[in-house]
């Protein structure tokens, strides 16, 4: 696996909005890719402890997420799901169901798949 040396909540953000991206549809358009890159930097300009740059982790986070097979990345996204289940406030938990919207629309069309994952991650988050 080639996962990131230090994985922050940035990298496991990015892995999620990722997840999200490339498994409903099994591809990752331009537009998808754009709107991530924006949110993770929305995520470092609010968390200054972090020191790497958007781009890095979007690369690193896409490099980790391409070296799993399909049952690797769902575990993966369900461990960090828990993670972010106990760690994130509610406001947070929100913040992230409205990103994976947002992504949805990006590439102008929003799956049935996507709809249902959207639904999976706040059922994730909240129960």
């Amino acid at each position: 696996m080639q996962t990131p040396k230090n994985i922050t909540k940035a990298h496991q953000l990015a892995f999620v909005y990722l997840f999200f991206a490339s498994e409903t549809d099994q591809q990752l358009a331009s537009n998808e890719m754009l709107t991530i890159s924006d949110k993770i930097e929305n995520c470092l300009n609010k968390n200054t402890e972090i020191e790497l740059n958007c781009w890095d982790i979007v690369s690193e986070s896409l490099n980790w997420i391409t070296s799993l097979n399909p049952q690797q990345k769902v575990e993966n996204y369900n461990k960090i799901m828990d993670l972010f289940k106990i760690e994130f406030s509610n406001e947070q938990k929100n913040c992230l169901i409205e990103d994976l919207k947002e992504i949805a629309k990006s590439d102008g069309v929003v799956l049935e798949a996507e709809k249902k994952l959207i639904t999976k991650s706040s059922e994730l988050l909240n129960n």
